[in-house]
C-alpha cells in the first residue's frame, strides 16, 4: 500500500504507549466533521511549554496544537499569512514591518496584539534551543499600535520571515510568559488546548478543540493525541497494532514490515544530513580531532554507499556536504572530495602523528539506528580509531551533546535554507557548536553572506560550503530520505524542510 511522495526539503534533528482511538473517515475538505481523533507518536520527548525552550524537527508537533505562529508555511515552505497578514522590509533589510490580525484571543482571555508579539519574540530569543537561535539577530521590537509592529535586527537575517512560520514565530499569552505555570501548561491561541485530565507527562498528551480558534477549517480533527515513542521497535509495534495513526520510521529496515501490515509509507527527502558529526574541532576533549588531517581521514574512512545500503536500506543520497541539494550553497563537485579510501585515511592519520590511532567515546545510538552505529565502530576501527560506546539513555543524548560531553557522535542535523544551515552550527554561539569552535575565515564569509543578496549571496554560500568540506568540519554520509508510516484512516501531505509532516498536513482519509 505504498503511497510515495517525493519532495525537496530539509529538516531537523532526531529524537509508555497508551492505546488511543485512531482517526475515522470524514470529509477530506478540511472542515470539522465530528468526533475525529488523530493519534501520532513523536520520537522525541516533549519539551517545556515556554517557547524559549522550543526546538525544531520532532519537537515541533507538540507546540503546533496549542500555539499559532505569525506565518504559515505551505507544503513547499513558502510563507503565507497567518497571525501576521502583511510584511515588508526597509531598504537596509534590518527593519521588518508586520501587520497583525485583530480578531485573535489567547485561551486565558488575553488579546493578541503588537504587545503580545513583542513579549513573545523577546522572550523566545532568551532561550538556548533552536527557536531561540532563529531570533538571535532580533535586537528590539517597536509596537506601533495594536496591529502593527516593527522588528529591528542587528544585521540582515535572510531566513527570519520563514522562521517566524515555525516555533520561533509561535505566540503564547503574554500574561503567562515568565510564570512557573507555563513550564507545565501551555497558554496559546492555537487550534487546540491541552486536556490536562487526559494527559500523562512523557506518555500521552491529549488536545481538544479550542472553540474560539479563528481558522478551524485548517484543522479537521477534533482531538489530537501524542504518545512519544523513541524506540524503533515500540513504534513498529504500535503502528502494526493500530494504536497510532502515524509515526516516523527511524529504522528503515522496518519499512517493508509496515507495508506488509497495510500501512502507507510517505517517503521524501527531508533535507536532513546524517553522518558522523565532529563537535570537538579544536581538540579540547580529544586532541586528535583538532588536526584537519585526522578529520579528513575520518571522511575517507566511511564507505557511504555501503552505509546507505545497509544502515538505511537504500534510503539516502551520498554526500560530503552539510547543505541540502535544493539550496544555492550545494555544489555536486564537492561530493567527490572524499571517496572511500582506507589507505588514504591511514596515511593522513600517520601524517598527523596518529598511526597507532586513538580512542573516541560517543553515545551509543544503536536503539535509534543500529546500522549507523555499527558502521561508525567498524569503519573507524579500520583506520585505528577505537570507538567506545557510552550507553546513555536516548532521552539524555541531546542535552549531553549540547553540553559538550562527547567529541563526536552519529547525528542527523537539519539543513534548511543556506543561512539556516550555517547559523545553526557555524558561529561561536550556534546551538550545534557545543565546543564554541571559532574560525575567522568562516566568520568572515558568514558576515559577507548576511549583507549580500541574490546571486552574490549564493556565491558566498558556495564558498562557505567548500570551506567546510575542505576543513572536514564533519563527516556527512547522506542526504536523508525519510519515511513516515500512517494508517488508511488518514491522508498526509509531505512538508518541505520538515523531518515529519506538520499538524496541518494531516486530514481524514476520503
Amino acid at each position: 500500500m505504498r503511497k510515495r511522495w517525493i519532495v525537496a526539503g530539509a529538516a531537523a534533528i532526531m529524537m509508555g504507549l497508551a492505546a488511543c482511538s485512531g482517526g475515522s473517515g470524514g470529509d477530506p475538505s478540511g472542515a470539522p466533521q465530528g468526533n475525529l481523533t488523530l493519534t501520532l507518536a513523536p520520537i522525541a520527548p516533549a519539551q517545556p511549554w515556554d517557547l524559549k525552550d522550543a526546538g525544531l524537527g520532532h519537537n515541533t508537533i507538540y507546540y503546533q496544537p496549542v500555539y499559532d505562529q505569525l506565518f504559515r508555511l505551505d507544503a513547499n515552505a513558502d510563507v503565507q499569512p497567518n497571525l501576521a497578514t502583511e510584511w515588508s522590509y526597509d531598504d537596509t533589510q534590518t527593519k521588518l514591518s508586520l501587520t497583525l490580525r485583530d480578531d485573535v484571543t489567547f485561551t486565558d482571555g488575553t488579546v493578541f496584539d503588537g504587545e503580545a508579539v513583542k513579549a513573545n519574540l523577546l522572550n523566545t530569543k532568551t532561550g538556548t534551543n533552536e527557536a531561540a537561535g532563529m531570533l538571535q539577530l532580533v535586537d528590539s521590537v517597536d509596537v506601533v499600535d495594536a496591529t502593527h509592529v516593527v522588528v529591528n535586527l542587528t544585521s540582515p537575517d535572510p531566513s527570519l520571515v520563514p522562521n517566524l512560520g515555525n516555533t520561533a514565530g509561535m505566540m503564547a499569552s503574554p500574561a503567562a510568559i515568565g510564570t512557573e505555570g507555563l513550564q507545565t501548561t501551555p497558554v496559546g491561541s492555537g487550534p487546540y488546548v491541552l486536556d490536562v485530565a487526559n494527559t500523562t507527562v512523557d506518555a500521552k498528551y491529549t488536545f481538544t478543540r479550542n472553540p474560539d480558534y479563528w481558522n478551524p477549517d485548517a484543522f479537521p480533527f477534533d482531538k489530537i493525541v501524542l504518545t512519544p515513542l523513541n524506540d524503533a521497535t515500540a513504534m513498529l509495534n504500535a503502528l502494526q497494532a493500530g494504536q497510532i495513526d502515524g509515526g516516523f520510521v527511524s529504522d528503515t529496515k522496518n519499512v517493508a514490515t509496515l507495508e506488509g501490515a497495510g500501512l502507507n509509507i510517505l517517503t521524501y527527502p527531508s533535507g536532513d544530513v546524517s553522518g558522523l558529526y565532529i563537535w570537538d574541532r579544536a581538540g579540547d576533549l580529544v586532541p586528535a580531532l583538532g588536526d584537519v588531517k585526522v578529520r579528513q581521514a575520518i571522511n575517507f574512512a566511511f564507505d557511504k554507499d555501503t552505509i546507505i545500503k545497509t544502515a538505511f536500506t537504500g534510503y539516502g543520497i551520498a554526500t560530503t556536504q552539510a547543505f541540502n541539494p535544493d539550496g544555492a550553497a550545494f555544489d555536486p563537485a564537492l561530493n567527490d572530495v572524499y571517496t572511500y579510501d582506507v589507505a588514504k585515511a591511514k596515511d593522513l592519520m600517520a601524517q598527523a602523528g596518529y598511526a597507532d590511532g586513538f580512542e573516541l567515546t560517543m553515545p551509543d545510538l544503536t536503539a535509534f539506528n543500529p546500522g549507523a552505529q555499527a558502521a561508525i565502530v567498524e569503519q573507524l576501527g579500520a583506520i585505528g580509531i577505537t570507538v567506545k560506546l557510552d550507553p546513555l539513555p536516548l532521552d539524555q543524548v541531546i542535552d549531553a551533546l549540547l553540553n559538550g560531553k562527547y567529541a563526536a557522535s552519529y547525528f542527523q542535523l537539519a539543513s534548511f535554507r543556506p543561512w539556516d544551515t550555517s547559523v545553526i552550527q557555524i558561529p561561536e554561539n550556534a546551538l550545534w557548536n557545543p565546543f564554541r569552535y571559532t574560525d575567522p575565515t568562516i566568520k568572515g564569509l558568514l558576515d559577507q553572506a548576511s549583507a549580500a543578496t541574490g546571486a552574490e549571496q549564493d556565491a558566498i554560500f558556495r564558498d562557505v560550503n567548500e570551506y567546510l568540506v575542505n576543513q572536514a568540519w564533519n563527516a556527512p554520509w547522506t542526504d536523508v530520505v525519510s519515511n513516515f508510516a500512517y494508517s488508511s484512516k488518514v491522508a498526509v501531505t509531505p512538508q518541505k524542510f520538515a523531518i515529519v509532516p506538520y499538524l496541518y498536513n494531516f486530514a481524514p482519509a476520503s
